[in-house]
């Protein structure tokens, strides 16, 4: 069945497009929900009106996000979180702990924006992409730092490794008198 979309519909068409579907989809879910229509000529009339709107409201979102995407750009954050000695962490930062720092900050960017794969398990810095659409892209610089400092080498291991370096006394087999 051939329909008029009058919304964007994710994996099938934008408002004003021409899509084929099942009859079933059609009238059990894009009809009653007032999705889209039968093409009609006063339809179309009425579709096209739909779309030029729809590109004014796209448009201005994508400034919108271009200039959310410049402000967040370069931006340098720093997470803290629970680690063992070995810099491993208890658990992963992931995307909702990013958009948490950043809303702390006074950025209020949804976890959905922020691609993170994997999620991040160990101390150190990473280069994270924020996505607000296909031509607004931010790149921020995120410090993952231990919640208390790491230990330093244990103390017998720094002597013995001093102690390796160090030549060997010859010990004289003489008896000292």
């Amino acid at each position: 069945m051939k329909l008029l979309l009058q919304r964007n519909i994710e994996k099938l068409g934008k408002a004003g497009d021409l899509v084929e579907v099942s009859s079933g989809y059609a009238r059990n879910y894009l009809l009653p929900h007032g999705l889209a229509l039968v093409p009609s000529e006063a339809n179309l009339k009425r579709v096209e009106e739909l779309r030029a709107v729809a590109r004014k409201q796209e448009f201005r979102l994508l400034q919108e996000f271009q200039a959310r995407a410049q402000t967040l750009d370069g931006l340098e954050l720093s997470i803290k979180a629970r680690a063992n000695e070995l810099g491993h962490l208890f658990g992963s930062v992931g995307p909702a702990d990013v958009a948490v720092a950043l809303h702390e900050m006074g950025f209020d960017v949804p976890d959905q924006n922020i691609s993170l794969e994997p999620h991040i398990k160990e101390i150190g810095q990473y280069d994270l992409q924020i996505e607000f659409a296909d031509e607004a892209v931010a790149r921020i610089k995120l410090t993952v730092l231990p919640e208390t400092p790491l230990p330093d080498a244990p103390q017998d291991l720094e002597q013995d490794e001093q102690q390796a370096d160090s030549p060997a006394q010859p010990q004289s087999l003489e008896p000292s008198d």
